[in-house]
């Protein structure tokens, strides 16, 4: 029997079909590891504690990692983030087009002004201070050529050109950390290599490092990213887990009748929207 729900097509399709502007950087597995990593953590929850969650993505470009997160976990209402007008009007765009709008807000914010919480929609209820959990994919930079596209440029390498890396993570994690609420939950993606920045910035935030797990292409190759679990004002407690591995095979070269990656089983379980 066909549903009459209005918005199953477009949630069926999700992540395709999401509204992205012209030039700007797109979203692509990162967005979807993490929101399945806070995923994963709020369905970890007690029941009486996920019965009502609010959270917010730093950071939030069209607003997959978001979008995702509230698809999969309906009992989280959210606020995201992003200091490019084009792609808060994208995220908003998305978020009625899957039937969010009530539930997700997107507003237009500087995380490097420590005046960013003056962003945060009056009529949405989310104060600083009060919120469940954070989300964030801090950029990290890339060598090469800078891109064409002023808004992909910034989205690589910050406001100000090639930014220092230390400088972006504590802007984040000082962002997060006025967002959150006592022991609050952050939930972060980012270049493995550059783990101990992170940390560091972490540190300094007042987050204590809860959780890691390491991703990499195959098994034979090092860590390419690492999912984060740090919480506000809470000792270091670490527990690494073993690495997710994304693709099956010796090689990344998608299978010649789909034009898609190989996804692995572990990958494709712990994050369908890959698929």
């Amino acid at each position: 029997m066909q549903t009459q729900e209005p918005f199953y097509s477009a949630r069926q399709l999700f992540p395709r079909g999401l509204e992205q502007p012209h030039g700007s950087l797109r979203f692509g597995a990162d967005a979807l590891l993490l929101a399945a990593f806070a995923a994963r953590g709020v369905e970890g929850m007690s029941e009486a504690r996920r019965k009502q969650l609010t959270a917010a993505e730093l950071g939030c470009g069209c607003g997959a990692a978001l979008l995702a997160l509230a698809l999969r976990c309906t009992t989280v209402t959210g606020l995201g983030l992003d200091r490019e007008a084009p792609l808060v009007l994208a995220a908003t765009a998305n978020a009625l087009h899957l039937g969010l709008a009530d539930r997700l807000h997107f507003a237009q914010a500087d995380l490097a002004d420590k005046t960013f919480m003056a962003a945060l929609p009056v009529a949405s209820g989310f104060r600083a201070g009060s919120l469940d959990l954070v989300l964030a994919n801090p950029p990290y930079g890339v060598d090469g050529r800078p891109s064409p596209s002023p808004l992909r440029e910034r989205a690589m390498r910050g406001a100000q050109g090639k930014e220092d890396r230390t400088h972006v993570l504590t802007i984040f994690c000082r962002a997060a950390a006025a967002l959150l609420r006592h022991q609050g939950y952050f939930f972060c993606i980012y270049d493995a290599l550059a783990l101990p920045l992170l940390s560091g910035a972490l540190d300094a935030a007042g987050f204590g490092l809860r959780g890691l797990l390491p991703v990499r292409t195959h098994t034979s190759k090092p860590a390419l990213r690492v999912l984060v679990l740090a919480r506000k004002n809470t000792a270091h407690q670490c527990a690494i887990e073993a690495p997710l591995t994304l693709h099956a095979g010796k090689h990344c070269a998608p299978p010649a009748d789909t034009g898609s990656p190989r996804w692995s089983a572990q990958a494709l379980r712990f994050c369908p929207w890959l698929g």
